[in-house]
């Protein structure tokens, strides 16, 4: 689904909920303790500026991690078309983990750089002193 217009950023949430399978299997994924029906009945009360209740931050990033997983883009690109920004790339996976693996290995071997800095002031810790000249 090409997001063309939205009236808000509710507008653009709910659409994204829709092409996810809806209210009940989006508010079940946000709140797996509760009822399938209560879950999916408080998620459309936060899509409605009508009501109080509205999703956190970390909710909403949650539905976006969801709609990017299925490729959806809705939100995403409401959001950033709002604040002035080009439209998303979601990110390769395989791209993805490359480069964090790639900066795994460098802490890494920041890491052995360290342990080997450490024993060397450990190992000269435990020599005794010398006379100058000796």
């Amino acid at each position: 689904m090409d997001a063309l217009f939205f009236e808000d950023d509710l507008d653009a949430l709910a659409a994204t909920i829709r092409e996810l399978g809806g209210n009940k299997k989006v508010g079940h994924a946000l709140w797996p303790d509760k009822k399938i029906d209560t879950a999916g009945r408080l998620l459309s009360d936060c899509c409605n500026a009508g009501r109080s209740e509205r999703l956190s931050l970390s909710q909403v990033l949650f539905i976006m991690k969801l709609a990017r997983d299925a490729d959806v883009h809705i939100l995403a690109e409401y959001l950033m078309g709002e604040a002035g920004y080009a439209r998303p790339v979601p990110l390769n996976p395989e791209a993805e983990a490359a480069r964090l693996l790639n900066g795994l290995e460098g802490i890494v071997n920041q890491a052995d750089r360290l342990v080997d800095k450490l024993a060397r002031i450990k190992s000269a810790a435990t020599q005794p002193l010398r006379a100058v000249g000796e």
